[in-house]
């Protein structure tokens, strides 16, 4: 039971249900990427109504905004497994938290899976099958099976994080041209 109670710790799992921001992960990401010094995580807020499950930061440095970070939690299977009834009206889904990290023209320049709580679809937690989205831009196709490499026994958890690129990458595109 301590093994679990650590790697619930260690890997920022909620037990709550909330969304957490990895801001420690994020700004190690950013640091990799390399894309300015002395960033500051600043929230955009009033984007929509249906954001409940997501939020968008400005990157920003002394040059002004560097880049915007998305971060979200999807529903994967429903806790009964991916074989259960989809029409059911269960409110108890498997979800898992992802970031992406983009650069001040929206151009997707890195994307993680940082807390996978669903029993079934780890691998789309692979950072070779992730690599796919980088250089990604809302002016691009993103088709799962056809763009992005389908994973077999990930799915849905693997149609979902790519739906939600496509959604993330117009919503930080509209405020880009706002």
């Amino acid at each position: 039971m301590a093994i679990i109670a650590i790697w619930w710790v260690l890997t920022g799992a909620s037990i709550s249900g909330e969304l957490r921001v990895p801001t420690t992960k994020i700004e190690k990401s950013i640091k990799k990427l390399k894309i300015g010094d002395n960033v500051i995580m600043k929230s955009v807020i009033g984007i929509s109504a249906d954001m409940s499950q997501s939020e968008i930061f400005e990157l920003q440095s002394e040059a002004g905004i560097i880049g915007y970070v998305y971060v979200s939690r999807l529903n994967s299977c429903r806790a009964e497994g991916c074989s259960a009834d989809p029409t059911a009206k269960v409110d108890n889904f498997e979800y898992f938290d992802y970031y992406l990290i983009t650069d001040q023209s929206g151009k997707v320049l890195n994307v993680k899976v940082y807390n996978y709580q669903a029993t079934h679809g780890h691998q789309v937690m692979s950072r070779g099958w992730l690599k796919q989205f980088v250089g990604y831009n809302s002016s691009q196709e993103l088709n799962y099976g056809q763009d992005i490499q389908a994973i077999s026994g990930a799915t849905i958890s693997a149609r979902a994080i790519t739906n939600d690129v496509v959604r993330a990458e117009e919503l930080i595109i509209g405020i880009i041209n706002n």
